[in-house]
């Protein structure tokens, strides 16, 4: 059904006189007239009565009329949400975030929410390697992450991030004073560390890995995880000492020390990763927003 037809019907139904809802629809009177008609024959049923009080709706008519009125409300809706998605002001958002963007990603999409209120945002902790699969099957739309990133990705630094030694805050003292030793990463070799398992955490545990090799240290890797929250109970528990993050510091509980790392591999870039290869308006306007420091653009 041509949603004309119904405005037609709804103009005439409010104003009662032909002449003042073509003037309203920017119509002639006999094209008004002929709008009525098709509208009529359509639904097989008289809509006005016409005399010289002017067009007044039919029992039929005044049965239909409300119904009219909320398909042409609808489709006015409709026009303004489509108008509102190309023009990115209305939509969803997915966003994935790892431990290493837990402060700054949050906070960049309150910001956002606050400049942006129609737009549906979702934010979910993944691991690095999910993060990367969903950005190229199009399921996240902005990643919080590890920089560099290969292509199609692409990103923008948002944050430095550098290793930390979780140890048991007891043990702290102890580790520290051996960790500057003469050689000290050397000391090293004799703690028992626990790691990310390979398929969890690959690009920490190639951060890890590097910096042991600069160092020339052989880890003694007692135990696995699948999560850095395991990693860091298990350190608390006595079990041993992890290189993590240094963001793991919001989330490690009471007894837990961090031990600051230094050196060649001991910091990477975090920042805003996307899909070059897909178009997305709303994600473009996340962009924006960090590019230019938080202020709407």
């Amino acid at each position: 059904m041509d949603i004309r037809l119904l405005q037609a019907f709804v103009m005439l139904a409010e104003t009662k006189n032909y002449r003042e809802a073509a003037h309203k629809l920017f119509i002639t009177q006999p094209t008004l007239t002929k709008k009525i008609q098709m509208l009529e024959n359509e639904l097989g049923v008289n809509l006005f009565l016409r005399g010289r009080h002017g067009a007044q709706l039919t029992h039929a008519g005044m049965q239909l009329v409300d119904k009219a009125q909320e398909a042409v409300c609808g489709v006015r809706e409709f026009r303004q949400l489509a108008l509102n998605v190309a023009r990115g002001k209305t939509g969803n958002l997915a966003i994935g975030f790892g431990l290493s963007g837990i402060k700054v990603a949050p906070e960049l999409v309150a910001h956002f929410r606050r400049s942006w209120p129609e737009i549906t945002v979702s934010l979910e902790d993944m691991p690095s390697a999910v993060q990367v699969d969903a950005l190229l099957s199009g399921r996240l739309q902005l990643a919080f992450m590890r920089l560099p990133v290969e292509p199609p990705l692409t990103g923008i630094a948002l944050k430095a991030e550098s290793l930390v030694l979780a140890v048991p805050q007891k043990e702290k003292d102890l580790i520290n004073a051996q960790l500057n030793a003469p050689g000290h990463y050397q000391a090293f070799a004799g703690l028992p560390l626990l790691q990310l398992s390979a398929d969890r955490g690959p690009g920490l545990n190639r951060q890890i890995a590097r910096f042991m090799r600069f160092n020339q240290v052989e880890p003694q890797v007692v135990q696995q995880a699948n999560d850095i929250q395991t990693l860091i109970a298990m350190v608390a528990a006595g079990i041993g000492s992890a290189i993590v993050p240094e963001s793991a510091v919001y989330i490690a509980p009471s007894g837990i020390e961090m031990i600051p790392l230094y050196g060649p591999y001991s910091g990477w870039d975090v920042g805003i990763i996307w899909n070059s290869a897909h178009q997305d308006r709303i994600r473009d306007l996340f962009i924006s927003l960090v590019k230019n420091g938080g202020v709407v653009p």
